[in-house]
């Protein structure tokens, strides 16, 4: 029976922190890449240069980097899981940690909702409103998933001491069986399954790193099977060559989650987890402790907010004719990618500035209150809010926060009850002290 101990890596891995931070940055970097926007005639549009230009399909295996966050947000949850005070209940864990989310994500709906509803109102076209309220809702998938294997973090941790390393390799099983039955039959919906059994394998990952049952020989074998694997699933198997989901394809790799991303996080798990004693010594000298906490400081706020700059850097530059729009592929093309990003760079940490000013209000956790209910009433309302703002999420990444240019009623709803269910933690009431048999009253 595997134990959650101290022998295993520390609770405290500056490489980790690193890799959490970085992780986010790089996604950000690939979405700022892939927002071709385009302006024509007082017209916006949008182009995919993953279809337009089919070889940039491959750069998708170093952009897909999600994975390495999800394997640190499991060691993170261990850690966290097996610091808590014996006192407090797994619900008032599970609530804690949920509520840090829901609620930088909810001032972050809120916003956007209240931009949609006044540019309705001065008459912007519901077509324009669709695709920019995709464009600000299209990342908001990770939080769904996210929310999910941190609510089953007890499940996943008593799993662990129980079965250690058989936990991920069933999960991994599990996809293999949902991905061959999915494609084969044609019943694509059947994947779906794989949006918990990838990313919870991956979390389960990072709570056997923990524990230290990933040992730097494990972790280079596992690294080299995928790295052995993953040409063969692209090129003879039935998954494309792209990490992220590509207009057309027959198999997405991503939505829902593959083998072949599965195989992808092996070797990105495998290979950077085998660096971390290394980077540990290298980065806890120097201002690296320091940059490295401010990045992970910011990393929810740069995830939430980062396709915000894109909307209005196109607003703003591109009827100005401020960024060129130059044959798509050519040199001038990539030199305005890179230009692009720059911009977006500057704005975003203007945006980042103000944001930390007042993070009080814009990093704040969902507040809980007290309600004359059973604990165990409690925990269920618990568990049913976290699984309703998660579909909320999913439905407004899928539809964006103005589906055919309407406000998106069913996911607000969902979120809005579900946000509250998650707020409501049982009162505690004060006792008073029993009365012995002997007492005199005077």
């Amino acid at each position: 029976m595997a134990s959650m101990n101290t022998t295993g890596a520390s609770s405290r891995e500056i490489a980790l922190d690193l890799y959490r931070s970085a992780a986010v940055m790089i996604v950000v970097i690939g979405h700022w890449l892939l927002s071709l926007m385009t302006y024509d005639d007082g017209e916006f549009g949008r182009d995919n240069p993953l279809v337009l230009l089919p070889w940039t399909q491959w750069l998708t295996w170093g952009f897909q980097v999600v994975p390495v966050f999800f394997a640190v947000a499991g060691f993170a949850s261990a850690v966290s899981w097996g610091r808590r005070d014996t006192s407090a209940s797994r619900q008032e864990w599970v609530r804690r940690r949920v509520a840090r989310t829901l609620g930088p994500t909810a001032v972050y709906a809120v916003f956007v909702l209240t931009v949609m509803g006044v540019l309705t109102l001065v008459g912007i076209d519901g077509s324009v409103l669709a695709l920019g309220g995709w464009a600000v809702a299209m990342h908001l998938w990770f939080l769904a998933v996210y929310l999910m294997v941190v609510a089953l973090t007890p499940i996943a941790v008593a799993a662990h001491r129980r079965w250690g390393l058989a936990v991920p390799a069933v999960l991994a099983v599990c996809l293999v069986l949902v991905d061959v039955i999915g494609i084969a039959t044609g019943y694509q919906e059947i994947r779906t399954a794989n949006y918990f059994f990838c990313w919870a394998a991956i979390y389960q990952l990072g709570i056997a790193w923990h524990d230290g049952l990933l040992g730097r020989r494990l972790l280079i074998a596992v690294a080299v099977t995928g790295a052995a694997a993953l040409p063969l699933l692209v090129t003879w198997g039935p998954y494309p060559v792209a990490m992220i989901g590509v207009p057309g394809v027959r198999v997405e790799n991503s939505a829902p989650p593959s083998v072949a991303l599965l195989t992808l996080a092996m070797v990105q798990i495998g290979v950077l987890f085998a660096l971390v004693p290394v980077l540990n010594r290298a980065l806890s000298r120097g201002r690296w402790p320091r940059l490295i906490g401010i990045a992970n400081d910011n990393v929810m706020a740069l995830y939430l907010w980062h396709m915000m700059p894109v909307i209005v850097v196109t607003v703003i530059a591109y009827p100005a004719g401020l960024l060129p729009q130059p044959p798509l592929g050519s040199g001038a093309w990539w030199l305005a990618r890179l230009e692009w990003e720059l911009v977006l760079a500057v704005v975003t940490a203007a945006l980042l500035c103000l944001l930390f000013w007042q993070r009080r209000f814009f990093a704040a956790s969902a507040p809980t209150f007290g309600v004359p209910i059973p604990p165990g009433l409690a925990e269920a309302m618990l568990y049913v809010g976290t699984a309703a703002c998660a579909l909320a999420l999913s439905l407004l990444s899928a539809n964006g926060f103005a589906p055919d240019g309407h406000f998106p009623v069913i996911p607000v709803a969902l979120f809005v009850t579900g946000t509250l269910l998650v707020g409501a933690r049982p009162r505690v009431t004060a006792r008073t002290p029993p009365v012995r048999r002997d007492q005199t009253h005077t």
